[in-house]
């Protein structure tokens, strides 16, 4: 089955698609980038469950973003749960990658009865500003507007030769490059920049599975970050694979979600099979 709609929430427009049946399963995309990101999941998971993918307020086709920077990734995320609300989802899977990672930290400690379990790739729980990788990312964040105001021809080279290993990775990217939203994305980047969960992490009680690619150890000393804060997470490094790992490497990425999302759906059954076996 597949259905796409814009729902009207949470005083925006949010759009989205369903793809297939069963157990719903939430796709949230990266920084810059829109659902389309996911359309090599959308085919291999709509096969077995029920896939959800929308463009976070501020992107893509969805509604514009106005609030503050202090208030955005809340915002985003009340978006999410009142979409639920809508498709009449009372629990849910969610996988998120680099930005998407962010807003899955905050569903899973702000709205733990709807988190079913989580997936978090490419991303962070806070950019540790005490390091000198951190001070640069903080920098980074700030002087980004020179990237989302610049005329994209500009940019292009740049992303081509950073991902001229994974012509998947650079279609969605050059794509997300050619539609930006300049002052929305400024503002998002700002908010992930202030974002911290390095304490929220530690309360969370979902069965978590972390992933990163294995081209930028910066990028693995993140995910490690979120892993051992998270109580039982599970960590695997995807091979030959950078932000976003789920367009570098989709089999493999796929095979370690599916699998996970297999284990967890399987050892729920046996919970609630015993629950009644025993009550």
């Amino acid at each position: 089955m597949f259905h796409l709609a814009v729902a009207q929430v949470n005083r925006t427009s949010i759009y989205y698609e369903t793809h297939g049946n069963g157990f719903p399963i939430f796709f949230i995309h990266g920084h810059g980038l829109t659902h389309e990101m996911f359309k090599l999941q959308i085919d291999f998971f709509s096969k077995e469950y029920q896939v959800i993918v929308c463009d976070l307020r501020g992107n893509g086709k969805s509604g514009k973003l106005t609030q503050a920077r202090s208030d955005i990734i809340e915002t985003q995320c009340l978006d999410l749960i009142l979409l639920m609300n809508e498709l009449r989802i009372g629990q849910a899977a969610f996988v998120g990658v680099s930005y998407g990672g962010l807003i899955v930290q905050h569903l899973a400690k702000h709205y733990k009865e709807r988190v079913h379990s989580i997936i978090i790739a490419d991303s962070f729980c806070r950019i540790e500003s005490s390091t000198l990788a951190g001070k640069l990312q903080l920098a980074a964040a700030y002087c980004s507007w020179l990237v989302y105001f610049s005329p994209c021809e500009l940019m292009l080279p740049a992303i081509r030769l950073s991902y001229q290993r994974w012509s998947q990775a650079y279609s969605e990217v050059r794509k997300g490059m050619l539609d930006k939203r300049p002052i929305e994305l400024y503002k998002q980047r700002l908010a992930a920049s202030q974002a911290d969960y390095s304490e929220h992490l530690k309360t969370i009680n979902q069965p978590a599975l972390c992933l990163a690619g294995d081209f930028a150890s910066f990028g693995i000393d993140c995910m490690k970050g979120v892993v051992t804060r998270l109580p039982g997470a599970r960590m695997e490094i995807i091979p030959d694979a950078c932000d976003p790992s789920n367009l570098c490497q989709p089999d493999v990425f796929n095979k370690l979600v599916r699998q996970f999302l297999a284990e967890q759906l399987k050892c729920q059954e046996e919970s609630t099979a015993g629950e009644r076996r025993f009550g």
